[in-house]
């Protein structure tokens, strides 16, 4: 059935249904998950392994290694890294993307189980889908007081961290700064030797003596009970009363050869603000929670609790140094207030137009509906309320209504000729709708792959893509079913404002001129063929040569948040309490700045630097670019630090300023020697920053080095394994049980006191007690030297690894960089390698070529599409290749709007989301060529000549086509021209989409009819020589 003859019969019907539609889209919009941006399923997994008090190499070789011979055969992984560090093993998996993450994780613990026995001191790898650390946190708190900072985190951990665990949305809690408590047996063994007692008996028996057994249960006629033996107790006297051993000189209890200590665990992460040291707290969202609502309940928290901190007298205060919404309020007004204006802007062009409010009320209509019915498609599909989909819907408010000129206008043509409302409607409605929704499917189409992209850029395009396209499918239901049923009403009675309107509209100045160059363009004979085929060539052969002068892109724009960080990388073997003096004078630099707001220090083994918020006068692009270039030259020369980097917070995971580089190889001390002359080589690359190449080896840090003899150690009766268990009670120190206080468990370790083991003096003298009951040193056995080692082992794909990360400056491009660092760098550098050896790009380098090239995928794919929908629509294999003829007029109109934009706009950029723009533009500017190709075709078939069929619906769609498009671009130009908070994000983009829309309009409207009657001439000429030769 006819949808508009049936929209038009039912007006009630189309009302209720409208109304059904805008209540369940605000139910649905209520239901949406608020963020800052779309949620991206990353294929990473992480297993961490802890292996207190073992160096870096020790970690590789008994645990990274172990681990990755496992895992490295697994289903769909794309590349497998690890890190070895002081005490800990990270093994990552990074898979292809679209795999099934939760069948790769069963995967990956079913293939751990068969692991080998794990040293003792190690504990049980912890697999999971992210690293806490790479999670994204919506809020970030300080705790500010006078307290030190091992007080602040237990206050943290038993009165704030359980309320703000019960917020609604809050998924995680990451606490930084401080230590956690421990209770420690500080062996003297001095005292353990002359008791004749090893440090493995005093292991033992504290790991017998102290704790709790199961004992089964008990029944009774009446009840069941169950039984526990119980060895622990609150009380330290308790295990210093611990029988090590009995012998004829009476008992050898642990308290006397031992200390009971109550303390806080060694090597803790300092945190500081305000000059003074605090706790973090970092807040991780739900997925799928409200960011907004989430935030607006912690904060609520965070008031109860401080008012509760006071009237119990705690300095206390509990203060939030940085919250998601921030940025997030900011960016989603800036993308409401250019969508109402672009919306207003689009209705002002239709009034100017059309000259009736009646008529701007009908098509007008078509914004809210279309717009607000599209929340109810994204909570359908699980979609996320953000800044790239909210920016999709302010691109559609100017495109939604142009099914619905294109439907009113030919209603209203009908209606000056003087078919009544109802007719008119039908019959305007009906000859038009093959047009629009060919249109419409040419723009949905084209963003099918787009959804497809798997990259991380694939997944925030989807949002945007999913926007648009659902909301011009939207406006295609509107202008067939609401826009004639409103006409048909508003025009009833014989006008639209009275009977003057009946009267033909006499076409200004343009459209006569316009109707007379189609007429003389769709003509025949030899000077009107050369003048055609000359524009032909001329249109063509420019926008191809355009298209050659492609401006370097980046990655994905960093997004201007106000959160500045720096990065610094510590002297090898420096302690955090050491770290924390060196860093006063930078930090007392940060208290006398007057655009900060606040800003935050951390010293800790995987982050060392901070960040800074600034006020709001200052929290715009030029503000953060003004502070980053004042701040830069105070982070060199830091002492202490080996250099410090100010990075700005990327709203994406990986910045577009900055990508590595990954040197692989079998030989550690061949990879740095590479690495070395690489970074050297980097850090004087155009474009990088200063001291902006760091590297993930740091050679140089210190270490004592006990190499034991094992004949030695033989003869008395011990293995190499035993003496290095001693050597790690005494260091490390060796985890015997949990003290219990509180209702809560902490540590307890066997440990020798850290002064008694600081020199290679020292540790030589330690006594041991041999299995025979002699008394010997560790000095005896072994060889005790002071040397150094690098701070962390990295390898990718199993093979030792050094990556080089390298840190752009602003303005920078990253594939101008990518291009000059592989030809005039990487390849050289292969050249002189062994073949054993590899150097690759990495980071954002690689994601930016995988996407890159996916997206070059999906536009041919989304071209292929749209010819393809083009020839089933119009049943023809010619026509459809003149409408496509005009993509290369849109691919060089957006060149040059972006280009203009770079050029006048600090926050405009030419990326990959800019790129996106060029994909939109192949399904919506093939809209004006099909309405005039498919206009002209339906009067061919009511018996006019075809070149005045063509002519004539160039004339008569020249109308609705230039308000279509102006009122696209007036939507999309506050988009274009906006300098708020997130118009980083989406700038480029409307500026690409704006300058393809001017560009191929203009020339559509003559390109299409010359070609296409320099086609029907060719035909023709072919035609007389076939028949010429046939008659000969």
């Amino acid at each position: 059935m006819n949808p508009v003859r049936f929209a038009v019969e039912r007006p009630y019907t189309v009302a209720v249904a409208v109304i059904l539609a805008l209540l369940f889209s605000v139910l649905a919009y209520q239901q949406i998950p608020v963020q800052l941006k779309p949620t991206v399923d990353s294929p990473i997994i992480n297993i961490t392994t802890a292996y207190r008090g073992a160096g870096p190499l020790e970690v590789e070789e008994q645990i990274t290694r172990e681990i990755e011979e496992l895992v490295q055969g697994a289903e769909g992984l794309r590349k497998l890294t690890s890190s070895s560090s002081e005490g800990v093993s990270t093994v990552t998996l990074e898979y292809d993307w679209g795999i099934n993450k939760d069948t790769a994780l069963i995967d990956v613990i079913n293939k751990l189980s068969q692991m080998p026995p794990l040293p003792e001191e190690a504990e049980e790898p912890v697999v999971s889908l992210s690293n806490p650390m790479d999670r994204e946190f919506a809020m970030w708190l300080v705790v500010r007081s006078h307290y030190g900072s091992q007080r602040i985190r237990q206050f943290v951990e038993e009165d704030i961290k359980p309320q703000l665990e019960r917020v609604d949305g809050v998924g995680e809690l990451l606490i930084v700064g401080g230590s956690e408590r421990e209770v420690q047996v500080q062996v003297d063994p001095d005292r353990l030797a002359a008791r004749g007692v090893s440090f493995a008996e005093l292991t033992s028996a504290l790991r017998r003596g102290y704790l709790d057994l199961r004992g089964g249960t008990v029944e009774t006629p009446s009840l069941q009970l169950t039984v526990r033996t119980e060895g622990r107790d609150p009380s330290l006297d308790k295990i210093a009363g611990i029988v090590l051993r009995r012998d004829g000189d009476g008992s050898v209890r642990i308290g006397d050869v031992a200390e009971i200590v109550d303390t806080y665990r060694e090597g803790a992460t300092i945190v500081r603000t305000e000059g003074a040291p605090t706790v973090a707290i970092g807040v991780l969202r739900e997925t799928g929670a409200n960011v907004v609502e989430m935030i607006e309940g912690v904060d609520a928290v965070i008031e109860q609790l401080n008012q509760s901190f006071r009237e119990r007298a705690l300095d206390l205060y509990l203060k939030p140094v940085h919250r998601d919404t921030e940025y997030l309020n900011r960016a989603i007004d800036f993308v409401q207030q250019n969508l109402m204006l672009g919306a207003l802007l689009a209705v002002i062009v239709l009034l100017l137009f059309l000259g009736s409010v009646r008529s701007v009320l009908v098509v007008g209509l078509a914004i809210p509906i279309s717009l607000i019915t599209v929340f109810l498609v994204m909570q359908a599909l699980g979609r996320s309320l953000n800044v790239i989909s909210l920016a999709g819907l302010a691109f559609a408010a100017g495109m939604v209504v142009d099914n619905a000129i294109v439907v009113l206008e030919n209603i209203f043509r009908h209606f000056e000729k003087g078919e009544e409302s109802h007719e008119a409607a039908i019959e305007g409605g009906r000859e038009v709708w093959g047009g629009v929704l060919a249109a419409t499917l040419t723009t949905v189409a084209v963003f099918l792959p787009i959804v497809g992209i798997t990259e991380e850029a694939g997944q925030l395009f989807a949002d945007l893509a999913i926007a648009i396209s659902a909301a011009v499918a939207l406006s295609l239901i509107v202008a067939l079913t609401v826009v004639p049923t409103l006409a048909a009403i508003f025009f009833r009675g014989g006008s639209r404002m009275g009977e003057k309107a009946r009267e033909p509209r006499k076409p200004g100045f343009f459209l006569r001129w316009y109707g007379g160059v189609a007429d003389r363009l769709v003509g025949r004979g030899g000077a009107s063929a050369l003048a055609k085929l000359g524009l032909i060539v001329l249109v063509i052969a420019g926008s191809l040569a355009s298209l050659r002068v492609v401006p370097p892109a980046g990655y994905l724009p960093s997004g201007n948040r106000n959160l500045t960080l720096y990065l610094g990388q510590p002297i090898p073997g420096m302690r955090t309490e050491a770290l924390e003096e060196v860093m006063m004078p930078l930090e007392q630099w940060l208290l006398d700045q007057p655009e900060i707001d606040r800003y935050f220090l951390v010293l800790a083994g995987a982050f060392n630097g901070g960040g800074v918020v600034l006020k709001d006068d200052y929290a715009d692009g030029p503000g953060l670019q003004a502070f980053q270039n004042k701040f830069t030259p105070i982070t060199f020369g830091v002492p202490g630090f080996r250099f410090m980097i100010p990075i700005p917070s990327s709203l994406f995971r990986d910045s577009g300023k900055q990508f590595t580089v990954e040197i692989t190889g079998p030989d550690l001390q061949q990879l740095a020697t590479t690495a070395a002359a690489l970074q050297q080589q980097l850090g004087a690359w155009p474009g990088v920053q200063p001291n902006g190449v760091s590297s993930d080896y740091i050679e140089g840090r210190p270490e004592l080095q006990v190499h034991v003899d094992p004949h030695l150690a033989a003869e008395a009766g011990m293995s190499v394994q035993q003496v290095g268990q001693v050597v790690e009670t005494a260091i490390a120190g060796s985890r015997v049980g949990k003290w219990s206080d509180g209702g809560r468990d902490y540590d307890l370790l066997a440990v020798v006191p850290p002064e008694r083991v600081r020199s290679d003096a020292q540790l030589a003298a330690l006594p041991l007690i041999t299995p025979a009951g002699e008394r010997t040193t560790l000095g005896a056995l072994a060889r005790v030297e002071r040397t150094s080692g690098p701070q962390s082992v990295q390898r990718l794909e199993r093979q030792r690894a050094i990556t080089l990360t390298v840190n752009l400056k602003p303005e920078t491009v990253l594939e101008e960089v990518l291009s000059s660092v592989k030809s005039e760098v990487i390849t050289p550098l292969l050249a002189d390698l062994p073949s054993d050896y590899r150097v690759d790009l990495g980071g954002s380098a690689d994601k930016f070529s995988r996407t890159f090239d996916q997206l070059i995928g999906s536009f041919w794919l989304a071209i292929l599409i749209t010819y393809l929908l083009l020839v089933a629509l119009f049943r023809s294999w010619l026509s459809p290749f003149v409408i496509l003829v005009t993509v290369p007029l849109a691919l060089s109109g957006g060149l040059f709007g972006i280009t203009l934009a770079t050029a006048n706009s600090p926050n405009a950029a030419y990326d990959l989301l800019s790129m996106l723009g060029f994909v939109i533009l192949a399904g919506i500017v093939v809209n004006n060529a099909i309405l005039i190709i498919h206009q002209g075709n339906q009067l061919a078939e009511r018996g006019m000549e075809r070149r005045r069929a063509l002519a004539e619906a160039a004339r008569t769609r020249v109308r609705p086509i230039l308000m279509s498009v102006t009122t696209s671009v007036c939507g999309m130009l506050p988009l274009a021209l906006g300098t708020g908070s997130g118009s980083e994000l989406y700038q480029g983009l409307a500026a690409v989409v704006v300058g393809g829309l001017l560009v191929s309009t203009v020339f559509t409207l003559f390109l299409v009819p010359a070609l296409l009657s320099t086609i029907w001439d060719l035909q023709e000429l072919f035609s007389r020589r076939k028949a010429t030769t046939v008659s000969s």
